[in-house]
């Protein structure tokens, strides 16, 4: 049945619940059922929210801030440093510093935290991933003049750094090495001093 209309009308396609009500008995009932709607909707979008919160890990995390081309700090083995995320790996943080890249390693023995500084009103980058710590060693074998933190040494060890399999040296330039199992290596850059 068609209903003479003044221009106004709702959308056919809409319930009758959703507002289109001619019948005044109604009125009340369909307030009643949009508000229920409402509800439903905000617990499903806060269940989705905290089930999606739950499901990150520390990398996705990392991620979103290297995409955003926020600022972070990290604090590992009683080193500070500040920095955009520059890449991430399972087991690997590289931040961008005012001195140049640090890599630091993620793992559950090496003390690390991580505050977010600034978020940035642009920018951000999207960088391969999936490289591993070992891996941005390796592409920093035999540079000189670099600085390796280790759980034992965390202010830093500086010389030439050489990357076995599981573990790393360092030749300082008296020619005194300095072995460090990887597990034990919280970070390498460029030495500071």
């Amino acid at each position: 049945m068609v209903r003479p209309t003044d221009g106004n009308a709702q959308p056919h396609d809409q319930p009758d619940w959703a507002g289109n009500t001619d019948h005044p008995d109604l009125t009340g009932i369909a307030g009643e059922m949009r508000a229920e709607w409402r509800a439903e909707q905000e617990s499903a979008a806060a269940d989705a929210a905290a089930q999606w919160r739950h499901g990150r890990s520390l990398t996705d995390w990392l991620r979103a801030r290297m995409h955003a081309g926020d600022r972070i700090a990290v604090r590992v083995a009683s080193q500070f440093f500040v920095g955009l995320v520059d890449e991430v790996g399972d087991d690997l943080l590289a931040l961008r510093c005012g001195f140049g890249r640090v890599e630091i390693q993620l793992s559950a023995v090496i003390p690390i935290a991580i505050e977010f500084v600034e978020h940035a009103t642009d920018g951000g980058r999207r960088a391969p991933g999936g490289r591993t710590f070992h891996a941005a060693l390796v592409a920093r074998d035999a540079q000189r003049d670099v600085s390796v933190g280790t759980m034992l040494q965390p202010e830093g060890v500086e010389g030439t750094l050489l990357v076995g399999r599981d573990f790393v040296s360092v030749v300082n330039r008296s020619s005194v090495e300095t072995v460090v199992p990887l597990p034990q290596v919280a970070w390498v850059t460029v030495s500071r001093h």
